[in-house]
């Protein structure tokens, strides 16, 4: 039916359907001018909204600095942090940054992954060829890592494999 009405080429017919476009156009007009009438009436009125009141000095307003653009450590990482105080160190081994190897080397850990564990003070493939099974555990909680897949790919297999070619290099 709609494909019959603009086959028509009769000119009074052309003219009917101008008349309705037209009518349309008026009708979207005026319930469109009726809309944004009610919306300017309450744009004034501040007063029932409470915070539109804004008082503030905007000069004061500072952004924070991220993480990324060296700002502060995320809170997370703090608390990983303080979580650590099980973890046997001495048997492990202690590390520091300067001493820290590409962990990512190894099967399993991505850089997120490498991030956390240089969290919890591991840095280098022979704290992570010191692992027994309990200090899978833990680490696997520290971490928020299945123990499963610690073990799967065989981190501390892979890691002493690792430090040694390090040694051989040496």
């Amino acid at each position: 039916m709609l494909s019959s009405i603009f086959s028509n080429p009769d000119f009074l017919h052309l003219i009917e359907i101008f008349f309705w476009m037209l009518g349309a156009f008026l009708i979207g007009l005026f319930f469109g001018q009726r809309k944004t009438t009610d919306k300017n009436n309450d744009q004034y009125n501040l007063e029932k909204y409470e915070d539109l009141n804004i008082q503030d000095d905007i000069s004061k307003i500072r952004a924070t600095k991220t993480f990324e653009r060296g700002g502060k450590e995320p809170v997370s990482n703090i608390q990983m942090k303080i979580q650590t105080n099980d973890l046997n160190y001495e048997r492990i081994g202690k590390a520091s940054f300067i001493d820290k190897n590409n962990l990512q080397h190894i099967t399993g850990i991505g850089e997120s992954i490498e991030e956390k564990l240089n969290n919890i003070d591991i840095y280098t493939y022979k704290q992570i060829s010191n692992f027994n099974e309990s200090d899978i555990h833990k680490i696997s909680n520290l971490i928020n890592f299945p123990v499963s897949k610690i073990e799967s790919t065989k981190w501390v297999v892979q890691a002493s494999e690792l430090e040694n070619k390090k040694e051989l290099q040496l």
